[in-house]
């Protein structure tokens, strides 16, 4: 039973390993032809991540400002007069096209003589904070008017105490399409009315939900589930590009999502002219980082230290190899002591003339 495991355990193929390397495909290659290593190395190559889509919203405004010019408010409202409109664009931080599509509605209900309905788009655009567009400027004199007067009314008010955590460690937290207002958990204070709480973390979609101030303070829990390969690529680009080091933490557990990699090993040029380091990431986690001038122990030693194999054991610190040398030595003990035991006793007396 203890050969066949053995021959088992020799004759699998050991677990996988992605390899790549900082901008050098060569160095890769070199890395995954480490000789006789009881794993599977595979080269694997840096993610290209898909472009951002563009945020829809610009076409729909553009249709409703010429049904505005004519005079068609129906069809003006049909097109705006929806707020998931202004919710997705903030959730995308796009508040030019959240401030558009709000005062564009208001001078559409204006036109229709919905002024009620008109004040409330107008105090919206004020509690979101957005600035007036540019559009303001082709409007009738009644809609900026309007909008002027109920963003004095808005300012006035006393602000609700907003207290924002998530379930996401260290999320960032973005209210209305401003970026990077804190980090979760943190308060602030909101204008009186409805908002967008936007958490986006490494390694997670960003999430979005609404929040409406109102009360004497308002509290919201945002949650938010991991990032596919194509968002962890985009992400991990966002970091490299910003200068953070290959071997950076949050950099290994993008690119590891990225790769769709359970164990990654990632090298590139060290601190020194002529040496390499590289770091080996399992489940996205670091477990080793090493520095070597030859690519291929720089591998061993990271696979050893990251625990993904251990060394050989030389026969002689082996434990089978020692109960053998136990075993015989008893052996031999028994077998001279049974020897001794029987030997004749001779008793040997020497006189002194």
């Amino acid at each position: 039973m203890l050969t066949l495991l053995v021959v088992s355990i020799l004759s699998a193929d050991g677990p996988l390993v992605t390899v790549v390397s900082d901008g050098d495909d060569t160095l890769a290659r070199r890395a995954a032809e480490t000789p006789e290593l009881p794993v599977v190395l595979t080269v694997g190559s840096l993610p290209r991540a898909a472009p951002e889509a563009l945020p829809p919203g610009s076409e729909t405004i553009g249709l409703a400002r010429k049904a505005w010019v004519s005079a068609d408010f129906p069809a003006c409202l049909k097109l705006l007069d929806d707020d998931e409109l202004v919710k997705r664009a903030l959730s995308q931080n796009d508040r030019s096209t959240a401030a558009r599509t709000l005062a564009w509605r208001a001078a559409c209900k204006l036109g229709a003589r919905q002024t009620d309905a008109a004040r409330r788009d107008a105090a919206w655009l004020a509690a979101l904070q957005l600035p007036l567009p540019d559009d303001v400027g082709v409007m009738t004199p009644e809609v900026e008017t309007t909008l002027n007067a109920v963003r004095r009314e808005v300012d006035a008010e006393p602000r609700v105490k907003v207290s924002i955590s998530s379930t996401v460690k260290d999320a960032v937290v973005a209210i209305d399409g401003r970026p990077a207002t804190c980090i979760a958990p943190c308060r602030m204070e909101l204008a009186r009315g409805l908002h967008v709480v936007q958490v986006s973390a490494d390694g997670y979609t960003p999430s979005a939900v609404p929040l409406t101030a109102s009360g004497d303070e308002t509290n919201v829990t945002v949650s938010a589930s991991p990032a596919d390969p194509s968002l962890a690529a985009r992400q991990w680009e966002l970091r490299r590009s910003s200068g953070e080091p290959f071997d950076g933490g949050r950099s290994m557990q993008l690119l590891s999502i990225a790769l769709r990699s359970a164990r990654l090993l990632v090298v590139g040029p060290g601190e020194t002219t002529g040496t390499l380091r590289g770091a080996l990431a399992i489940d996205g986690v670091v477990q080793a980082r090493g520095e070597r001038d030859d690519v291929q122990a720089l591998v061993r030693d990271l696979l050893v230290r990251g625990k993904v194999f251990e060394p050989s054991v030389p026969l002689w610190k082996r434990w089978p190899f020692w109960v053998a040398i136990g075993a015989a030595a008893v052996a031999t003990g028994v077998t001279t002591g049974v020897l001794l035991a029987n030997r004749p006793v001779v008793t040997r007396v020497e006189l002194n003339p």
